[in-house]
């Protein structure tokens, strides 16, 4: 029934055309291409109706699979993406216009093969708790709250070394109340409860992050038992003919379609009564075109009626206004500069084009650090390099939140000298600041660019809607005391931004340990209406553990979609889930990956690869060396 490796690693299945060959690939030049990236051509109908029928068939298999033999195809699956991996990233640097001497190339390692391989690690260890106890083992001690919902926590993961690579960090899945311990095992592992067919998932998979697309599809295989149409997003089409080298073993079986081509191959897909359900990550725009038909009239209708043209479940991340709130307090200086690297790497990461990215910094007016706060943040900015704007429509976005065209902020930042940090700023009359910054910039880039001062009451589109480009906003509260701030930040987060993706907050430890401020915190940790509440690292964090749930808060709707519903990665296979805390330290040591002041990022990541690829002491004392190596190396030193 699966293939041995041998076997399945002498051809690639493609996708057919008519007569029957393999799908051509072509060279294009275009929006979110280089000149040099392959690309397939569009899926017709034809090849879409052989495809949905093989996975059709592909499905029956998959119900009669044992789960030794689902574990088998993991295995293969990871030998798969560590033979794909430099290939997956050096076209995803190609496409996005990343010099082979950045230090952005470990973001494409990060974001990429390695969340992948985790992601298969955990749920291969989740298969083997089934095979041997029918169920995901989970951790012996479970959380509760004084209400009775119940935390499972689900980072650190075992057989990973993550007390080791994650030191400090935590992650509990929160569940919905009307989850009990007497029923808590019907909401774990449920597609396992028994042998049906399930059906066949499409898949419109994300143009900005490599990983995403076959995160999803793995989700859907693994958590779902469903077999898979992935349809790629035709901005990072170029990593299909990589991804059906790293996961040929799925496809062999029948398990994975790879579709190419744009909105009417999607809904060729979806609406065809072979697939079952439907996941997307993209913009809310698109789900309701998907869900609700085209804006007009008949839209209005079908909204009012609750009339769907969409019939069949489809689950969603779709963005988000995210938030990094800074709670008030005393903070030493290693810690501040900590956490402002942290809030410019959830700005600067992926250019910017993160649903996740920090769009929002939410301070305290009269909290005494927070010049010096905000100080740090654009020092730290003005010595990144700028990132080329890969991303369709992103330099029409820039000018919409930021108020300024491209030129505009280029002609404030003025002429940089390479390797030499920039920076400039202007302000308006309504006292609020635009901040720009970058090096290397040119035609192609466009500056880190913050807004500063911006009332809580003000219209900015910034807070609703998902800018999507190298834009933030900083937004000072008025309060009297930390408690009175916490409840003021969390409203407004619930209240004036759109999304309900992730949030995250930097909390001093005196909060902590004054058990007034403590029991407010926890109070506001509990209201925000995100799908994951972190502590003092950057909330995208979560989705890169692959552990934790990733997904919308579940209190919205079809008809206010918001960040989405439904959840991905979810390596303990939940339902039922509310949220996702992931509480971590405010000082990371030794310099983490994601600092943009790490020396060795590249060298690290794959290190990083190495020990997901394959867990054992060996490999995590080489990435500790390469760690320690990395922290105490300055990023000039490193590309000498």
């Amino acid at each position: 029934m699966i293939r041995p490796v041998s076997q399945s690693a002498e051809r690639v299945t493609r996708l057919p055309r008519p007569g029957g060959s393999a799908a051509r690939s072509a060279i294009v030049s275009g929006p979110g291409t280089q000149s040099g990236v392959r690309v397939e051509q569009t899926t017709d109908s034809r090849s879409l109706d052989e495809c949905l029928t093989r996975l059709s068939a592909g499905q029956q298999r998959l119900s009669m699979m044992s789960i030794r033999q689902r574990i088998e195809l993991l295995d293969q699956c990871l030998m798969g993406v560590a033979v794909a991996a430099v290939d997956w990233v050096d076209v995803a640097c190609e496409a996005k216009g990343i010099p082979t001497d950045s230090p952005a190339r470990a973001e494409e390692v990060l974001a990429g093969p390695v969340a992948v391989l985790r992601q298969l690690q955990l749920f291969r260890s989740t298969l083997l708790d089934i095979q041997q106890s029918g169920k995901p083992r989970l951790p012996r001690r479970l959380l509760r709250k004084p209400d009775g919902r119940i935390g499972i926590p689900v980072t650190p993961c075992r057989g990973l070394f993550d007390p080791l690579v994650f030191v400090g960090f935590r992650a509990t899945t929160w569940m919905q109340s009307d989850v009990t311990l007497d029923n808590l095992s019907d909401h774990v592992a449920a597609s396992f409860d028994s042998s049906s067919v399930r059906g066949t998932s499409v898949v419109l998979g994300a143009g900005n992050v490599s990983g995403i697309p076959a995160a999803d599809a793995l989700t859907k295989l693994c958590d779902e038992s469903r077999s898979v149409f992935l349809k790629m997003n035709p901005v990072n089409a170029y990593l299909g003919p990589v991804f059906e080298r790293a996961f040929r073993p799925l496809i062999e079986n029948d398990l994975l379609r790879i579709g190419y081509g744009g909105s009417d191959v999607a809904a060729a897909a979806i609406h065809d009564t072979r697939t079952s359900d439907v996941h997307i990550t993209g913009s809310n725009h698109t789900f309701d075109t998907i869900v609700w038909g085209p804006s007009g009239p008949e839209r209005e209708r079908r909204t009012a009626e609750d009339d769907p043209v969409l019939k069949k479940p489809i689950g969603s991340e779709l963005g988000s206004v995210t938030p990094w709130v800074v709670v008030p307090g005393r903070y030493s200086r290693i810690q501040l500069k900590a956490q402002a690297a942290s809030v410019v790497a959830s700005l600067t990461n992926n250019a910017g084009f993160n649903c996740v990215a920090t769009r929002i910094i939410v301070t305290c007016k009269q909290w005494p650090q927070r010049e010096e706060f905000l100080q740090l943040v654009e020092a730290q900015l003005a010595r990144i390099p700028q990132r080329v704007a890969y991303y369709p429509g992103a330099k029409e976005r820039y000018e919409q939140f930021s108020g300024h065209s491209p030129e505009a902020a280029r002609a404030l930042l003025g002429r940089s000298h390479a390797g030499v940090s920039g920076s400039a700023s202007s302000t308006a009359a309504d006292g609020s600041t635009v901040f720009v910054a970058g090096t290397h910039g040119t035609q192609d880039t466009l500056p880190w660019t913050l807004l500063r001062n911006v009332a809580p009451q003000s219209g900015v589109p910034l807070f609703r809607s998902e800018a999507f480009v190298c834009v933030a906003s900083e937004v000072p509260i008025e309060s009297t005391s930390t408690e009175d701030f916490l409840v003021k930040a969390t409203d407004f987060c619930n209240q004036r931004l759109w999304g309900t993706l992730a949030c995250t907050l930097s909390v001093p430890r005196e909060a902590r340990s004054h058990s007034v401020v403590r029991r407010v915190l926890d109070e506001s940790i509990d209201r925000l209406r995100y799908g994951v509440v972190s502590l003092n690292q950057w909330a995208g964090l979560a989705f890169a553990l692959m552990s934790p749930p990733w997904g919308g808060h579940p209190s919205v709707t079809a008809h206010d979609i918001q960040s989405g519903c439904g959840w991905v990665h979810n390596a303990l296979m939940l339902s039922g889930i509310e949220k996702t805390v992931l509480d971590a330290p405010l000082v990371v040591l030794p310099k983490p990956v994601w600092n943009p002041a790490h020396g060795r990022p590249e060298a690290v990541a794959w290190s990083l690869f190495s020990l997901m690829r394959r867990p054992s002491l060996t490999n995590m004392n080489r990435l500790a060396v390469r760690a320690i190596a990395g922290a105490l190396t300055s990023p000039q030193q490193s590309n000498l």
